[in-house]
């Protein structure tokens, strides 16, 4: 009795580290979840995106993050990216870890580390005549409000080459519509402000189509500047590899 006491109490967090039922993704909002894609699977987060800042027109077809879970506690990631004209290129690659579960006030709680591959557009800022960052260290947290509605949240930093930082943030409270389907509206962007910095809002909507797969719609707008704006479909799905 005793040892299987121990073996629950070693065991349990890991299996509600993973995910439990549904698909749980990334996307569509910009708020990572804190989930990790169950053992054994890989999954596939795929959107298309059709971003204008400035009056300038940019599609992304597809972007893809993906995703192999390695450990009850451990996922690996890789987000690329593939613009029509400059071909495929690979923007991260890391992994997100599961710190603690939900408890009562106590949020369910994930560590995100990524690298960042050189790219030419990558994170301009005052604080970094180079706009190329190093990578990012995020904490994502959800906790239920009861009833259909809930919540996520980032809070993170972004490393430059010239080593200096900048914070992330991400707020993002949801609600479910249904058995399948779920909106969000959110708020993010990064601090210290300055001109190259930004926030943005952003709304969707999510609908389950299977266990396995889920479906997306989402549009953003800058507030700072009214000419940025940007929409995106997607699809998301896993399968189990062994």
């Amino acid at each position: 009795m005793r040892f299987g006491l121990i073996i629950f109490l070693f065991l349990g967090p890991m299996a509600l580290a993973q995910q439990i039922g549904r698909i749980e993704t990334d996307r569509p909002d910009q708020t990572e979840c804190p989930y990790i894609v169950k053992k054994g699977y890989f999954q596939a987060e795929i959107g298309f995106n059709r971003d204008v800042e400035q009056g300038s027109t940019t599609y992304l077809l597809p972007t893809s993050l993906l995703k192999i879970g390695i450990h009850p506690l451990l996922e690996l990631r890789y987000t690329v990216l593939q613009e029509p004209g400059l071909g495929v290129s690979t923007e991260s690659f890391g992994f997100k870890s599961h710190v603690i579960k939900e408890s009562g006030f106590m949020p369910r709680t994930a560590l995100i580390v990524q690298y960042h591959l050189n790219q030419d557009r990558r994170d301009q800022s005052e604080l970094n005549a180079v706009p190329h960052s190093i990578g990012e260290t995020i904490l994502t947290f959800q906790n239920s409000l009861g009833g259909a509605w809930g919540i996520g949240y980032n809070f993170g930093a972004e490393y430059h080459t010239d080593g200096t930082v900048e914070g992330i943030y991400r707020i993002a409270p949801n609600v479910n519509i249904g058995k399948n389907g779920y909106a969000y509206a959110e708020v993010f962007g990064r601090f210290p402000q300055t001109k190259f910095t930004d926030s943005w809002v952003d709304a969707g909507l999510a609908y389950y189509l299977s266990e396995n797969v889920k479906a997306d719609i989402s549009a953003g707008k800058s507030i700072q500047q009214g000419q940025s704006w940007y929409v995106a479909l997607g699809i998301s799905f896993r399968m189990r590899l062994w």
